[in-house]
């Protein structure tokens, strides 16, 4: 089997690439954390968007879970590419009606590395 190398990337919809160790890092906190937005019956609102692209500005990963009503006329692949691409966000997963987005956050306070 294939050793994967550390600084093999992965390109976002940010334009950034990351690495898959911060990939893995992601789906590990995405599998322990609570669904914080419920997409309803009306489907993907102005209103929707604003409170995603809020919780992505404090929390940097959001778990969206989408209830069987808005399902009626879009599949959850189609629907979550949908809210990633309005939201500028990394779609980190999609386990059937949940799933997952990332947004590095901007203008955080970058530590200085110590001197050796």
């Amino acid at each position: 089997m294939p050793r994967l190398r550390n600084k093999e990337e992965i390109p976002n919809s940010e334009g950034t690439p990351f690495e898959k160790r911060k990939l893995r890092g992601l789906l590990s906190r995405s599998r322990r954390t609570e669904a914080t937005i419920w997409i309803g019956k009306e489907g993907v609102s102005e209103r929707l968007l604003s409170q995603v692209e809020n919780q992505l500005k404090t929390r940097e990963l959001v778990k969206v879970k989408i209830h069987r009503s808005a399902l009626e006329e879009v599949e959850p692949d189609v629907m979550a590419s949908r809210v990633a691409a309005a939201t500028n966000s990394t779609l980190v997963e999609l386990l059937g009606h949940t799933f997952s987005l990332y947004k590095k956050r901007e203008g955080l306070f970058e530590r200085p590395k110590p001197k050796k």
